[in-house]
């Protein structure tokens, strides 16, 4: 399967702006043949986590019904980030959408980022979301992962593991470090997306869009062209890794269950 990681460069709570960038991206990856196009966490505003006027309602969302269009009409399955209505606050959620333009799955953000006061605004998600695209899709959104729980949760039904991120260069030895960990803990494919540039908080961000194997490789993309990588996964070589070396059936999940509730 064609995938690819898009590092875009968001301008500052620009949805317009950024929505024209994510078309030429689409219309390029369509004419290379993608299947899949996976871009960073709040893909058309930066990670704004302030103005409340930049989240949407998930069920008239026009960022929503954007990607739909967007997916439709270059027959690619993207996942993207926004900014949605959450009960009293908002959420950080990660959406994808099928190439025939539905939604197939949406996940909010579980672990807020207290450090760059995501909390104070933005309420936590309470569930775990998958995509069911071949060889199963799951969710995850920046901080995320750094909480190994819940990839081995999501790695139970599935085999592809994505996290979107705007993930500051001064800590990306982490970021790097981490996927790779996902990967070889659970056996999965781990995706991760970073953007690129400078955000209005003045953080930067650099190039670090990876996928990593089942074993921790990095993965070589098959095509790279600025801020595009291009990969070909192959979901059988999961499978067979995990039948080959069986680490998940040494797991111990009731035993770690009386450890947190002992607390």
């Amino acid at each position: 399967m064609k995938t690819a990681l898009v590092s875009l460069n968001s301008v500052w709570e620009d949805k317009v702006t950024n929505l024209d960038e994510v078309a030429k991206r689409l219309a390029y990856l369509k004419w290379k043949q993608v299947d899949y196009a996976i871009f960073p966490e709040m893909t058309l505003t930066g990670f704004s986590v302030n103005n409340l006027s930049l989240a949407e309602r998930v069920e008239d969302s026009e960022t929503i019904k954007a990607f739909q269009n967007l997916a439709k009409e270059y027959e690619i399955n993207i996942i993207f980030g926004l900014i949605t209505t959450c009960e009293d606050k908002i959420c950080n959620t990660c959406c994808a959408v099928n190439s025939d333009g539905q939604v197939a799955s949406s996940y909010n953000k579980i672990h807020l980022f207290s450090y760059g006061d995501e909390h104070q605004l933005f309420n936590k998600g309470n569930s775990i979301e998958s995509i069911p695209w071949e060889g199963g899709w799951g969710l995850s959104i920046c901080f995320d992962l750094r909480f190994p729980e819940l990839y081995q949760k999501l790695s139970e039904e599935n085999l592809i593991i994505v996290n979107i991120a705007n993930w500051p260069r001064q800590r990306i030895s982490h970021w790097e470090t981490l996927l790779r960990a996902r990967a070889i803990e659970n056996q999965s494919f781990i995706i991760g997306v970073n953007r690129v540039g400078i955000d209005d908080n003045d953080l930067e961000y650099e190039e670090s869009s990876y996928i990593f194997s089942p074993e921790g490789t990095a993965i070589v993309p098959e095509f790279v062209d600025r801020d595009v990588k291009i990969f070909d996964i192959n979901i059988q070589h999961a499978v067979d890794y995990r039948t080959k070396f069986p680490v998940k059936r040494d797991r111990q999940p009731m035993l770690y269950k009386t450890f947190y509730e002992e607390r």
